[in-house]
């Protein structure tokens, strides 16, 4: 073959290859750029998610969008907190760019980039799914630390499966990977000055009855004070009121799964000036204590006192119901994407209310709480549940 025949060949094989690799290369300006976001296509669409699963090598949760609430699957469908899910949805929304990292597989256990089903792996999956799209999202998290020059903000390693590229990212992303972490931890939100009198009953038939007499009084009486003795600590007195209308669960179960039939725990009324009767049952089980909760309206405890007025223009101040919510303001950075919030919060103390009003509150609480047993801090229920002796002292 001729010399020039040889050149001519070479030169078409050169260009052949340097054609393949500028038609498998992405064109720079299609290349992510630093401070764009890691999922440009989600912002539009991130108020018709309805199902996010967070995965990791040992757990998966599951929570799914219903009518006007957010369910944690693998906790028999109980509520979730509507917040995480918001700062979830917003946090991957908003993720950033900060700069390429790695395309090569054997580094990515540095990241924290392994696949879940490796061993070892550290990694968390995340997958946002809509009516139209099961996976709207979907990425794998890793490695991350505070942000350099904003604390508030974290610095995260991240991948899309199937594509080798990592990402160093920049964003707020609070992401719980345990179910519990996940439910709404809420049980009861009163306020003292609410309460009128609360009766704890023991298992051996002991009795505590605390009370005062008007809500203005700051501390609660202890009732039926033996002679030689006295209130050893006020405090603990009114921290068995103050327990009760601030209850949180560490976990829940289905109300049948406990055995609250053969009175292991204590039996706690709690009754309101206006009308509201709070019952609380716990029982033991698996060496954790677990409670159940109903309410009621009964007129007769509505004591004539004046609803609290404003100090502004002596108008009444609208009453919160015990388990329905104000609407927190929306700044406009996530206006777009703040009506993922079906069941907003608000945590200003209720007031004393009228009887339409505590009568709604019964009604929102037992649909919320009614069929669930909730399993309470065990220090929590020490509070409410000390012995009338255990509140005493021999006066010297």
């Amino acid at each position: 073959m001729k010399a020039k025949t040889l050149g001519i060949l070479a030169a078409i094989t050169i260009a052949g290859i340097v054609l393949a690799i500028f038609l498998n290369q992405k064109p720079a300006s299609q290349f992510p750029q630093s401070g764009e976001l890691l999922f440009p296509e989600l912002l539009p669409v991130v108020n018709d998610v309805n199902e996010i699963v967070v995965e990791t090598k040992d757990q998966t949760v599951t929570l799914v969008r219903g009518e006007n609430i957010w369910r944690v699957k693998e906790k028999a469908g109980y509520r979730a907190d509507v917040e995480k899910v918001k700062q979830t949805l917003i946090g991957l929304a908003e993720l950033r760019i900060l700069e390429p990292k790695t395309k090569n597989p054997e580094l990515y256990d540095r990241l924290g980039l392994r696949d879940k089903e490796e061993e070892g792996s550290l990694s968390t999956t995340v997958t946002l799914k809509t009516p139209n799209n099961p996976e709207a999202a979907l990425v794998i998290l890793g490695n991350q630390r505070p942000a350099k020059g904003n604390p508030r903000m974290s610095e995260i390693y991240a991948r899309k499966p199937g594509d080798p590229q990592t990402w160093l990212t920049i964003g707020n992303l609070p992401l719980e990977k345990v179910g519990g972490e996940w439910l709404d931890k809420e049980i009861t939100a009163l306020t003292t000055k609410r309460v009128h009198r609360v009766t704890v009953m023991h298992p051996g038939g002991d009795t505590l009855f605390v009370s005062k007499d008007t809500p203005e009084d700051l501390d609660f009486q202890l009732d039926s004070i033996p002679s030689g003795s006295k209130v050893a600590s006020q405090f603990n007195v009114n921290n068995v009121v103050g327990t009760l209308v601030q209850l949180s669960l560490e976990n829940v179960k289905e109300a049948h799964e406990v055995n609250f039939q053969d009175r292991s725990g204590v039996t706690a009324v709690l009754e309101t000036f206006d009308g509201l009767r709070l019952h609380v049952q716990t029982a033991k089980q698996e060496d954790k204590v677990f409670g159940k909760f109903s309410a009621e309206y009964d007129q007769k405890l509505v004591q004539h006192v004046n609803a609290t007025t404003s100090t502004e223009n002596g108008e009444t101040v609208p009453a919160q119901d015990f388990a329905q919510d104000e609407k927190a303001p929306e700044s406009p950075e996530t206006k777009k994407t703040a009506d993922i919030q079906v069941e907003p919060s608000s945590k200003e103390d209720s007031l004393l209310k009228k009887p339409e009003e505590v009568q709604r509150e019964v009604e929102a609480f037992n649909q919320r709480v009614g069929g669930w047993a909730y399993e309470l801090p065990t220090f929590r229920v020490e509070n409410f549940s000390k012995a009338k002796k255990d509140l005493l002292e021999t006066i010297p």
